[in-house]
C-alpha cells in the first residue's frame, strides 16, 4: 500500500494528471493507514500508521510513534492501558478476570460487601458444640443422656448459637455404650429433628451420615435437643459442627 501522501494536490499551475495521481495516492494511503514496515515519511501529530513489521497501529505524538492496538493479539497493545481508564467493575468475576488482579492490592473498601458464602477454597467447618466423656472419680464414663436400665424418647435441652460460617450442614459425632440392641440418637435445631446416628450392638461412637439443613438458622439463636430410644444404652459424649 502507498505511505505517499501530498499536501499539494491543487494549483493552477499544476499538471492535472500529476495532481489527480496525488489525489489517488493520498486516498490509497488513509485507506491503509499508510501500512507499511517502515514509518511514513513528514509524519503530522495525530497521524495513523499500521506497522505491517511488528502487526501494530500506531499513533503519532510528541514526535513519536505510539503502539496502541496489537493486530495479532486483537487487543490495546501490552502496557498501554492504565488504571485509571478501567470502568468500575470491569473485571470479570471468573478465573480469566481474576488472574488479570494484581496480588496483594485488593482494598477492604472493594471486599466490603463479600461474606464467606462467596469465598472458595475455604475451609468453612465449625465446631458448634463438644460434650465430651465425663468420668467419675472410678472413671466410669457418666452419661450425657440414656442409662443402664433404657429409656424412650429422653430429651435434653439446651441453647445453640448457627454462626454464618458459610457452611450450613450441622452434623455430629457421638460417642456412648450400649448392651445388647441398637440405640438411636435424635437431635433437634429449632423445629427441625433429625435421626443422627444408630448406634448397632457393637459401636461406641458413631460419625452421622445425616445432618440438618440450618439455612434458615444462621445468625440466630436456636433451642437444641437431643431424643432418641436408649434401650438399654446412654449418650456418653458428642459433638455438633457445621460443615459444607
Amino acid at each position: 500500500m502507498s505511505q505517499s501522501y501530498s499536501s499539494n494536490c491543487f494549483s493552477t499551475a499544476n499538471v492535472i494528471e500529476t495532481d489527480m495521481q496525488n489525489v489517488e495516492n493520498n486516498f490509497d494511503a488513509l485507506r491503509s493507514l499508510f501500512s507499511g514496515s517502515s514509518a511514513p515519511t513528514s509524519p503530522d501529530a495525530g497521524q495513523l500508521w499500521y506497522d505491517t513489521g511488528s502487526s501494530s497501529v500506531k499513533i503519532r505524538y510528541n514526535s513519536s510513534w505510539v503502539e496502541w492496538w496489537d493486530m495479532d493479539g486483537q487487543c490495546v497493545a501490552a502496557g498501554k492501558v492504565k488504571t485509571d481508564s478501567l470502568a468500575a467493575g470491569l473485571l470479570s468475576t471468573d478465573s480469566t478476570g481474576r488472574s488479570k488482579m494484581a496480588n496483594g492490592f485488593i482494598k477492604s473498601s472493594h471486599v466490603e460487601d463479600v461474606d464467606v458464602t462467596k469465598i472458595t477454597n475455604l475451609n468453612k467447618s465449625v465446631v458448634l458444640i463438644t460434650n465430651p466423656v465425663r468420668r467419675d472419680e472410678y472413671g466410669v464414663a457418666q452419661p450425657a443422656i440414656g442409662g443402664s436400665t433404657g429409656s424412650t424418647a429422653q430429651t435434653f435441652v439446651s441453647r445453640i448459637y448457627i454462626p454464618n460460617s458459610g457452611a450450613t450442614k450441622l452434623r455430629g459425632s457421638f460417642m456412648g455404650g450400649i448392651n445388647g440392641k441398637n440405640m438411636v440418637v435424635k437431635v433437634t435445631v429449632g423445629t427441625c429433628t433429625v435421626e443422627m446416628a444408630s448406634f448397632p450392638r457393637t459401636s461406641t461412637y458413631v460419625d452421622s451420615s445425616t445432618y440438618i439443613d440450618v439455612t434458615a438458622f444462621l445468625g440466630t439463636v436456636q433451642s437444641l435437643s437431643f431424643g432418641g430410644d436408649y434401650v438399654p444404652g446412654y449418650l456418653t459424649g458428642y459433638f455438633l459442627y457445621l460443615t459444607t
